[in-house]
């Protein structure tokens, strides 16, 4: 369906472009036989020929290209870009950019051209677009999401801190971490919408959270802490 979309799009603006240029040439063809008229029908038909002669240089020289999933990765942006987020899923934007020294237009363009070949998917998370691969399914976007959420540190520091005292309350990591409560909040919800954490509320009029297998296996994973963005925040 995408396929035959894009080729007629491209077959549109073929279309359009001859039928411009064949307007164009009537009219020159009608100014110059005003002006001259022993103007040789010839030189119409020739002017004709160069304008088709044009468009379909254009085309070929990849004015108008259309990218799948064969050729998507045989420019060097897109191929390192799909590397990066490979190694490093759950990056957003200009963290992606910054990395590989692209403009974050250019690296946008280039991303919507892996997303669009279905190569790579984006989610927002806390106001961010984050990437990860197609291949691996729901492990890789569980994995993309974590690593997105626990490369703030504040975040880390409440995973690493369940993970060694479980069944803690939202003041209780507070007061243990020096953190304003509405902080842990905000990364408690997220994390627990990512599923790294679960609460319970059985014993206790507030809820306390433990660590989720995916989290734990989340905070092993030391991936996140090797961008040079990582290292700036």
């Amino acid at each position: 369906m995408g396929c035959s979309l894009h080729i007629f799009r491209k077959c549109t603006i073929v279309l359009v472009m001859l039928l411009f240029s064949s307007i164009f040439i009537a009219q020159l063809v009608a100014a110059a036989d005003s002006l001259i008229p022993s103007f040789d029908i010839g030189i119409s038909i020739a002017l004709l020929i160069a304008a088709i002669a044009t468009i379909i240089t254009i085309l070929t020289m990849g004015g108008i290209k259309y990218v799948t999933p064969e050729n998507v990765l045989n420019t060097e942006v897109r191929m390192n870009l799909y590397n990066f987020i490979d190694e490093f899923p759950g990056s957003h934007l200009r963290e992606i950019a910054r990395e590989l020294d692209l403009k974050p237009s250019n690296a946008a363009w280039h991303l919507r051209k892996l997303e669009q070949t279905n190569l790579v998917r984006s989610r927002v998370i806390g106001g961010k677009k984050v990437f990860y691969l197609v291949e691996g399914g729901i492990d890789a976007r569980r994995e993309a999401i974590a690593e997105s959420i626990l490369r703030n540190k504040n975040a880390r520091n409440i995973m690493i801190y369940l993970s060694s005292n479980p069944g803690k309350h939202l003041l209780e990591i507070a007061n243990a971490l020096k953190l304003n409560h509405h902080t842990v909040k905000w990364h408690i919800k997220k994390m627990y919408l990512a599923e790294l954490i679960d609460g319970d509320t059985s014993n206790s009029a507030y809820p306390v959270y433990y660590p989720t297998e995916i989290g734990l296996d989340s905070i092993k994973n030391e991936s996140f802490h090797l961008t040079k963005s990582d290292k700036a925040s």
